[in-house]
């Protein structure tokens, strides 16, 4: 799989017109124009079609419906024909316009989604978390649809781009990575057809690999060059890499890379937004396992949003090691004797049973 390591490590100049230019094997000429496309259509909250005939009524119908809609966008992408929009539309809408539903699917980013078929799960938690800042910052309903399809069809570039450097799990070579730094703009070649109606989703795509301090790419932005929107999925599209699995490195490997992203501050992203990302997310994000300073094992079960370092654990194995079958829970802002010292991978946590 690609890493984020390897990325940052390559210097970000403005890239010359001629090297920006994809090979012709990327070309995006073929890409299909919609013939009924109205142009000034009204806002995306109004804009929707079914699902499926029947309403989705629960997180897991939800969240299959999310991943069979970006297989899709896969097949699409891969035979040069139109996305479809209206129902990536429809299920977003669903789940902007309640908190509650939100919070509950979020625990699904940790259960799916590892290793298998990154390129399906990694946008759809991806926008889960987008939309969980969106809502902390009070984004109304229209404005948090754009961005959950921004953040959706953030990589869809990458699907034009070989399994051999996606899926490497070796170091990738200065030609990997300029093929790689292609995929903003090969997204936005894509939603061409889009562009009338569309502007910010191909705006976003193309500036969501951006920095604050100007190290991003394609075109080295800073601040307030770019938009919110991409700010927003840069910061939890680091996080979506580090929070699961990869080849080449376990999860649990890289909260300490969680922790950098929260100590970059201005470097990389932006302040405000980063600090409400903290808030909603916390290094330890609802569903993961940790290690008490006591030897218990617990689950994080919900979050403190004054306190991100100390969320409510669910109590699993007590400090003895047995299991612990009262279901105790242990709200770390209101106990300050226990606090986590390690991250628990659940595979090792099912060896303990």
């Amino acid at each position: 799989m690609i890493r984020a390591s390897d990325i940052a490590k390559q210097k970000n100049g403005r890239p010359s017109s001629q090297k920006d230019r994809p090979s012709d094997s990327l070309c995006l000429s073929l890409f299909a124009k919609p013939e009924s496309l109205k142009e000034g259509t009204s806002s995306l909250e109004d804009r929707h079609a079914p699902i499926q005939d029947k309403e989705v009524h629960n997180i897991d119908e939800i969240y299959l419906t999310m991943q069979t809609y970006m297989e899709g966008v896969r097949n699409s992408v891969k035979n040069h024909t139109l996305i479809e929009l209206d129902p990536a539309i429809s299920f977003i809408k669903k789940l902007a316009n309640s908190t509650e539903l939100l919070c509950s699917i979020h625990p699904m980013t940790l259960k799916f989604g590892n290793v298998r078929d990154y390129g399906i799960f990694q946008p759809v938690h991806t926008m889960i978390y987008a939309l969980k800042i969106g809502q902390r910052l009070n984004y109304p309903s229209s404005k948090l649809i754009e961005l959950g399809l921004a953040t959706l069809l953030q990589n869809i570039g990458m699907f034009l781009i070989s399994d051999s450097i996606i899926y490497k799990t070796g170091n990738l070579t200065n030609a990997d990575m300029r093929v790689i730094k292609k995929h903003p703009k090969m997204g936005r070649d894509i939603l061409l057809p889009y562009q009338n109606n569309y502007p910010w989703l191909l705006k976003t795509i193309y500036e969501h690999h951006e920095r604050e301090n100007g190290q991003g790419y394609p075109r080295g932005l800073k601040g307030d060059q770019i938009g919110e929107y991409a700010k927003i999925i840069g910061i939890c599209d680091s996080y979506e890499a580090m929070t699961h699995n990869r080849p080449y490195k376990k999860a649990i490997m890289q909260f300490d890379s969680v922790r950098q992203l929260i100590e970059s501050k201005d470097q990389l992203f932006s302040p405000q937004i980063l600090k409400v990302f903290i808030d909603e997310m916390t290094i330890y994000p609802i569903g993961s396992y940790v290690k008490l300073n006591n030897g218990a094992i617990g689950r994080v079960c919900s979050t403190n949003r004054l306190l991100s370092m100390r969320p409510v654990i669910k109590l699993i194995f007590d400090g003895h090691g047995k299991l612990a079958d009262t279901g105790e829970i242990i709200d770390l802002a209101q106990n300050y004797v226990l606090n986590i010292v390690d991250v628990i991978a659940i595979e090792d946590l099912l060896q303990q049973k």
